[in-house]
C-alpha cells in the first residue's frame, strides 16, 4: 500500500488559497489581534502612533505590538528570531498581513516603547477585570530573581573591590622593583617596555577601581555592575546571580498576576506595602487582604500596610497565628467619621491614637501603650567623629573595631577594611571581610570570620582580649553616662487568616514555574530597570493570556472586545 502524498510544490494553482483559512477559528492568534486592535496607542504613549505626514511610510505600531505578544506566547524574543517568523510563520504573516520588519526595527520597537509596553499589561487586566473575572478577595505576594544581562566579574561590591586594589598595589611594587634592578641584572624575561607597559595597565586598572570604590562609597551602595547598572548579585535557587528580584501579586479567584514590581532588593524583606498599593489602586477597593511567606517578615512593614489599608497575612516563623505590630504614639481625639473612614490618612491617624478602626474591628485586638526605653551613643564615640581615616586605622590597631559611619565600613584590629555585609533584625549592622580573614591568625572574633556588630549609633568596639585588658585597667573608673529616652507606642495583636496563608504555595508558585519553567523565561535580554520592566510586563502578559484562554476560550474573549 502507497504512502499518504501531498502536492507539487513547484504546482501551479489559477485561485491561491486565502491565507485567513490556515488560521483555526479559536487560534489564539486571532485575540492577539482584536485585543491590540482595541487600545488607544495613543492614549499608553507609543511613539509613532499617528503615521507622519511626509518621509518614506513606518510601521504601524500596532503591528509590531502584536508581533511581540505572539512570540512571546510562544516563547520566541530574540529580534533577529522575530524577523524570521515573519518569513516563515503562516500566523505571523496572516498578524502582520504578510509585513516582514527587520530585526533593527523590531529590536528598537522594543526599547523605544518600554513604557507604553508595560501599560498594555494593565490594559488587559483592566479588560479582565471588566469582564468581572478577578475575584479581588486578597492576593498572595511573593518574589522570583530572574537573570539579567550582566555576568558575575562585571559586578563588582566594595569588598571585591578592595581585594582586587590590593592585589594591584603588590603587582605594582614587584613591577616598580623589577624596573629598578633592570639595569643591574642579565637575561631578563621581559623587556623594559614591556615592563612599563604592564605597570601602566595595573596603574590604570587601579585607577579605575578605586573610582568605582568612590562612587558606591559616596552613593551609599554596596555594589555596581557594569553591563546593566540596575542589576545586583543575590542568592537564587542555584546559588548567586547577577539580576533582579521580581514581585507578583496573585489574584486568589483568577489565579492570574494582578500585579507586579522590578527591585534590586536581594531579599523580600519589607517589601508588601510598595506592591500591595499598586494593586489595591488597579482594584479600586478601601482594603485589601494579602498572604506572604516568612521572607516578608517586617513588623515596621506590616504597620505601614494596615495604615492604607492592607491587612498582611504573613507566615510567622513560630507558625502562629498571631502578630504584634504597633505605632508610634499621637495623642489625638478620634471622630466617629474618621473611625468609619478607609481614607489612609484617617486609619493612620486612628492607629497612632490607639483606637482600632472600623474596618480592623475582628482583625486588629488587645490595643494598649506601652512605653520603650532608648539609649543614646556612648560618650566615647564622640571623639571617633574627630578622626581621620588615617587616625581610625591606627586606633584599630590598638585593639579595636572602629566604624568609618560616612564611608560606610570599619577597620579591623589587624587595619583591615571590614565593609557592610547585612542589617539584623534587631537593628545592627554587620561588617565582614571574609577574603581579609582567610589566612589571619588573629581570633578577635569568635565567628569563623572577622564579622562585627555595630548599633546604628556606634563607632567603636572592643575585641574580646582588648575588653579584658581595659576591665583590669578601668576597675576602679565610673563608667561614661549614657542618655535615656522614652517613647510611647501603641501595640496591637494582628490576627492572621490561616486558610489564606495555606493557600499562598498554590497561588504564588505556579505563574513563577510556567514563566520560568515551561516559557523558559528567567532571563531577561535588555538592559537597565525600565526596560526590564516592560520585558516583564511581556513575561506576565503572556501568562494572563494563556490563563484567560484557558477559563474563558478564544470566541468569548473577542466576543466580547468587539
Amino acid at each position: 500500500m502507497a504512502y499518504k502524498k501531498g502536492q507539487d510544490r513547484r504546482q501551479r494553482v489559477l485561485f491561491p488559497d486565502c491565507i485567513d483559512e490556515y488560521v483555526e477559528s479559536d487560534a489564539p492568534v486571532r485575540l492577539f489581534d482584536a485585543f491590540v486592535d482595541s487600545l488607544k496607542m495613543d492614549e499608553l504613549e507609543f511613539i509613532r502612533s499617528t503615521p507622519a505626514e511626509t518621509g518614506t511610510p513606518g510601521y504601524d505600531p500596532r503591528d509590531l505590538l502584536k508581533l511581540y505578544i505572539y512570540d512571546y506566547f510562544y516563547q520566541v524574543r530574540s529580534s533577529r528570531k522575530l524577523a524570521r517568523e515573519c518569513k516563515c510563520n503562516v500566523e505571523v504573516m496572516w498578524l502582520l498581513n504578510k509585513l516582514t520588519p527587520d530585526f533593527r526595527t523590531i529590536s528598537d520597537f522594543r526599547k523605544d516603547n518600554k513604557k507604553a509596553i508595560t501599560k498594555v499589561y494593565k490594559e488587559f487586566n483592566k479588560f479582565y477585570m471588566g469582564l468581572k473575572l478577578f475575584s479581588k478577595s486578597y492576593i498572595s505576594i511573593d518574589g522570583n530573581k530572574f537573570k539579567a544581562v550582566n555576568a558575575k566579574d562585571n559586578n563588582l561590591t566594595l569588598n571585591k573591590l578592595d581585594d582586587r586594589i590590593k592585589r594591584l598595589d603588590e603587582h605594582i611594587s614587584i613591577y616598580m622593583e623589577e624596573l629598578d634592578a633592570y639595569d643591574h641584572e642579565e637575561g631578563r624575561k621581559l623587556s623594559k617596555d614591556e615592563l612599563q607597559r604592564k605597570l601602566d595597565v595595573c596603574k590604570e586598572r587601579k585607577e579605575r577601581y578605586e573610582g568605582y570604590c568612590d562612587t558606591l562609597e559616596k552613593s551609599g551602595e554596596s555594589q555596581i555592575s557594569l553591563t546593566d547598572p540596575g542589576s545586583r548579585l543575590m542568592k537564587a535557587n542555584e546559588g548567586f546571580c547577577v539580576g533582579y528580584n521580581v514581585q507578583t501579586a496573585v489574584d486568589a479567584g483568577s489565579h492570574m498576576i494582578a500585579g507586579f514590581q522590578v527591585t534590586d532588593s536581594p531579599t523580600d524583606y519589607g517589601l508588601i506595602t510598595s506592591v500591595a498599593s499598586e494593586v489595591k489602586a488597579d482594584y479600586g477597593v478601601e482594603v485589601l487582604e494579602t498572604t506572604a511567606d516568612k521572607g516578608y517578615e517586617c513588623p515596621e512593614d506590616h504597620a505601614d500596610a494596615l495604615a492604607n489599608g492592607i491587612i498582611p497575612n504573613v507566615i510567622q516563623r513560630d507558625g502562629g497565628c498571631t502578630e504584634q505590630v504597633q505605632f508610634n504614639y499621637n495623642e489625638a481625639t478620634i471622630t466617629d467619621a474618621q473611625k468609619a473612614s478607609t481614607k489612609p490618612e484617617d486609619m493612620k491617624a486612628c492607629l497612632e491614637a490607639g483606637v482600632i478602626p472600623d474596618t480592623y474591628k475582628d482583625i486588629l485586638t488587645d490595643v494598649h501603650i506601652a512605653e520603650i526605653k532608648e539609649y543614646s551613643s556612648d560618650v566615647a564615640d564622640s571623639a571617633v567623629l574627630q578622626m581621620t581615616p588615617e587616625q581610625m586605622r591606627a586606633k584599630a590597631l590598638e585593639g579595636y573595631f572602629v566604624r568609618d559611619a560616612e564611608r560606610n565600613l570599619a577597620y579591623c584590629p589587624q587595619g583591615e577594611i571590614l565593609r557592610q555585609k547585612s542589617t539584623k533584625r534587631n537593628g545592627m549592622i554587620r561588617y565582614c571581610n571574609k577574603l581579609a580573614c582567610k589566612k589571619c591568625k588573629c581570633k578577635c572574633t569568635v565567628q569563623k570570620f572577622k564579622e562585627a556588630d555595630f548599633g546604628k549609633d556606634t563607632l567603636i568596639r572592643t575585641t574580646k582580649a582588648k575588653r579584658k585588658q581595659l576591665k583590669d585597667e578601668n576597675d576602679d573608673k565610673p563608667k561614661p553616662p549614657r542618655t535615656k529616652v522614652i517613647k510611647k507606642v501603641v501595640c496591637y495583636i494582628l490576627h492572621l487568616d490561616q486558610n489564606k496563608m495555606d493557600n499562598r504555595k498554590c497561588l504564588s508558585e505556579h505563574p513563577f514555574g510556567t514563566m520560568k519553567r515551561a516559557l523558559g523565561q528567567y532571563y531577561f535580554l535588555l538592559k537597565g530597570k525600565l526596560k526590564v520592566m516592560a520585558e516583564m510586563g511581556l513575561f506576565c502578559l503572556s501568562y494572563n493570556l494563556r490563563r484567560a484562554i484557558s477559563l474563558k476560550g478564544v470566541p468569548a474573549l473577542i466576543a466580547s472586545l468587539i
